[in-house]
């Protein structure tokens, strides 16, 4: 089972440079100055996603537990944890001495209240805990969390946003964070969807592991202003497209390249074709996956880095099986005799959102290849700050994506169920819907038999097209170190250092 961190995640959108101003100074400053490619969302965690975007609130809002590099759960707010023999409750010690910004104490009771409030929304760090049914107060610093089922991924959840602490009192009403994480926000040196600066808690318990005084993000979306912007050493790391790979390291930036799970491809969203009638059919939705030529989408749209697959989970993840990865091979022809046997000989139109702006090769690949097999693509223009809202609104039957998550159960979690988040239809299938049942109930062998069914189950019923596992280029300047971690789409906040003079 993968246990590493992932992020649901597509950088959309149009800031460009004129956004950035300032930025660390080479050679190990106290300012770490980092760029964002999707805007803040709501500091209330019940509101939360996964995505990029939890960079926004990991200066503020501690987690209960820590995953380290490699993804696994280490001490942090809670200090030991231990499940009953069921595996159905998780008994969390917590630190002692730890408060909020605002004076309030870090006691089991705040646990009890983030856990709850955080699991009522419908955001998906909602859904990455959806699985607690209970939370006990045993005493000042010890917490029992109920499931309605084992879940291997709830210590990862703690680890993410879903796990993040915010002041009790702030819960229903954070109009400014207040948690007790290493920085606060900075109001009066924050424009807020563009730059948020945090200055330094001086209550953290832990300020070794933050080196910087300073924290500043700034929302670049674009990718050229983002290379840009660290070539110029307005920012200190930001994510590169992988065409610019070879130009940021000749001016002697450093690039780490990595896999952080996430898949990308054609996600269809209307899988009963209640907005584009074609697609309730298996048989088209099966000729969209035979229209990718997957390796020379990988050669021309990502300089040939990331990995060709057919199915949803990455390798290492629960349910991942190398055997379908052969299913749909490129086959034009034979995605057109599809189209024609399920009552389209000439094709379909479909409207999808324009995300030319953050991916135009991606989405040049994309469409060329619908026209080749005789689907007629509307590309519609959204403001940036509305391409994900408009996508859970069901505005788009499908559309360009990339996705990830924490474990291989998150992601059935995320986008498989009919209470998912990335499931803006509320698609549901019976048999799908038994699997995941059994899934959630089994343990050991069985329950990854279990999987591997539902995996192969959602590739022949084509619920999407995938295309590849994502690969990442981050890049850091001159004066920064940092390591990406296993299935991170970013380098966690704590990961960044002065480099070595």
């Amino acid at each position: 089972m993968r246990k590493t961190v992932a992020f649901i995640g597509a950088a959309l959108l149009t800031a460009t440079a004129t956004a950035c101003g300032g930025g660390a100074s080479a050679g190990g400053d106290t300012t770490l100055t980092l760029a964002e490619s999707v805007t803040a969302t709501p500091w209330d965690l019940a509101k939360a996603s996964l995505g990029p975007e939890s960079q926004y609130y990991q200066p503020v809002f501690d987690t209960l537990v820590r995953l380290d590099r490699n993804g696994e759960p280490t001490p942090n707010l809670a200090t030991s944890w231990s499940y009953d023999k069921p595996q159905t409750t998780l008994t969390l010690k917590l630190r002692t001495g730890v408060k909020f910004t605002d004076g309030t104490a870090l006691d089991a009771d705040a646990v009890k209240r983030n856990l709850l409030h955080t699991r009522s929304g419908a955001a998906s760090a909602a859904g990455e805990i959806r699985d607690i049914s209970g939370v006990d107060v045993i005493d000042a610093h010890t917490v029992a969390i109920h499931l309605s089922h084992p879940s291997a991924s709830l210590l990862p959840a703690l680890g993410q946003v879903s796990g993040m602490m915010a002041g009790p009192e702030s819960l229903e009403d954070p109009k400014t964070p207040v948690g007790s994480g290493p920085y606060k926000l900075d109001t009066s040196a924050t424009t807020a969807g563009q730059t948020y600066t945090y200055t330094r808690n001086p209550g953290y318990w832990n300020k070794k592991a933050y080196p910087y005084d300073k924290v500043v993000i700034k929302y670049l979306s674009d990718p050229t202003a983002r290379t840009n912007a660290l070539l110029s050493g307005q920012i200190d790391g930001g994510t590169v497209n992988l065409n610019r790979v070879k130009t940021v390291q000749a001016r002697g930036l450093k690039v780490a390249t990595y896999q952080p799970g996430d898949v990308e491809g054609l996600y269809i969203w209307d899988r009963a074709g209640k907005k584009v009638p074609a697609l309730g059919k298996r048989e088209v939705r099966q000729a969209l996956n035979y229209a990718f030529d997957k390796k020379a989408m990988l050669k021309s749209a990502k300089t040939g880095l990331g990995t060709p697959t057919a199915q949803l989970f990455a390798p290492g993840e629960d349910g991942h099986d190398a055997r379908l990865e052969d299913t749909y091979s490129y086959d034009p022809a034979k995605a057109r005799r599809l189209l024609a046997e399920a009552g389209y000989p000439k094709g379909f139109s479909v409207t999808l959102p324009d995300l030319s702006a953050a991916f135009p090769r991606e989405q040049a690949a994309l469409t060329q290849a619908l026209k080749d097999i005789g689907v007629k693509v509307k590309l519609d223009n959204v403001p940036g700050d509305q391409i994900f809202s408009s996508m859970l609104s069901g505005k788009y039957a499908m559309s360009y994506f990339k996705l990830g998550a924490p474990t291989g159960w998150d992601k059935v979690q995320l986008q498989l169920t009919g209470k998912s988040t990335w499931n803006p239809f509320k698609y549901h299938d019976p048999k799908a819907d038994h699997l995941i049942t059994r899934i959630g109930k089994a343990t050991g062998p069985r329950r990854d038999a279990l999987f591997k069914q539902l995996n192969a189950y959602v590739v022949d019923q084509a619920w999407n097209a995938p295309w590849s596992v994502v690969a990442n280029a981050y890049a850091t300047a001159k004066g920064v170190t940092t390591t990406p971690q296993a299935g991170l789409q970013y380098p966690p906040l704590h990961a960044y250092a002065p480099a070595a003079k």
